[in-house]
């Protein structure tokens, strides 16, 4: 066996063998120890990719240089790409859905799910909801960063593996198949989901692998063009601060299979698309050399 087949290999039975132990503890038990194993899933799961990262590291005396620069600012076109466009997309497909679906619009912004108050904030046109993704946005920079710890097991570690194996495009591909794996118990245990869905749990289980395929495909296009893992995490933390907005200006408030969050097939239908392009762009031979 290969080193680069090695490592893959002993990278994914770490990370998938903790979130499936764990979550398959929390599906076979019950009362208290059920959500003690639950919250070490979901608190921990994006500290595991990381622990996988470095142990693996250590165990395979793996010495290949850790991709991440702060230095972000260098390659100013990629960070606007990163910080704006995914966001930009996730807005567009919100308000596809609520034209497709007029009467799960409510017109407020719901502040019950983020501040536990009945505050509720007028939405009469979609500039005032572009205004509220900026601001939110904004306001939960930081939180952005915790995303840094599955980028970097996920793209940073493994990706590069994987593309030294498979190649670019077969590598991105397998990167985020993977990387939704690692999701399903959390989903089929309720998280992102409305546990009402149609079909749910497993509905809700392929409907993340499709996000995972898709935002692994944008997040792996970007960790290829620049080879730093600082692009992807800003990616991943924007997705996830304004991708949790839309649910909160509906009247279910809740997740369904099509929207409004990009968790959904029409919400996410620009991702999608983005995903698809950079893909078929991507450069075939390997990564490039960072700066």
């Amino acid at each position: 066996m290969n080193d680069n087949k090695s490592r893959i290999r002993i990278y994914l039975i770490f990370v998938l063998g903790i979130c499936w132990t764990l979550g398959m503890a929390a599906i076979c038990l019950q009362g208290n120890s059920k959500n003690i194993f639950y919250q070490i899933l979901q608190k921990g799961f994006t500290a595991f990719p990381v622990i996988a990262a470095v142990f693996t590291r250590r165990i395979t005396r793996d010495k290949s240089e850790w991709r991440i620069s702060f230095r972000i600012w260098k390659n100013k076109k990629l960070w606007a790409f990163c910080a704006l466009v995914p966001s930009i997309l996730i807005v567009m497909g919100t308000v596809l859905y609520f034209i497709l679906f007029p009467e799960q619009y409510s017109g407020v912004f719901n502040l019950v799910g983020l501040t536990g108050t009945e505050q509720v904030i007028q939405i009469t046109n979609p500039l005032q909801f572009c205004v509220i993704c900026i601001l939110v946005s904004a306001i939960c920079i930081p939180i952005q960063v915790l995303e840094l710890g599955e980028e970097i097991g996920w793209r940073e570690y493994l990706l590069p593996k994987q593309i030294a194996e498979y190649g670019v495009r077969k590598g991105a591909l397998l990167n985020g198949l993977y990387w939704g794996i690692a999701h399903l118990p959390l989903i089929y245990l309720g998280f992102n989901y409305s546990p009402e869905n149609v079909g749910a749990p497993w509905s809700n289980m392929l409907m993340m692998m499709l996000v995972c395929v898709t935002m692994g495909m944008i997040c792996s296009c970007v960790m290829v063009r620049s080879n730093n893992v600082m692009y992807p995490a800003i990616i991943h933390g924007a997705v996830n601060v304004i991708g949790e907005i839309p649910v909160f200006i509906s009247v279910s408030g809740k997740s369904g299979l099509l929207g409004p969050n990009p968790t959904g097939l029409i919400s996410m239908s620009g991702l999608i698309l983005c995903a698809i392009i950079m893909l078929i762009k991507l450069p075939t031979a390997k990564m490039v050399k960072g700066e």
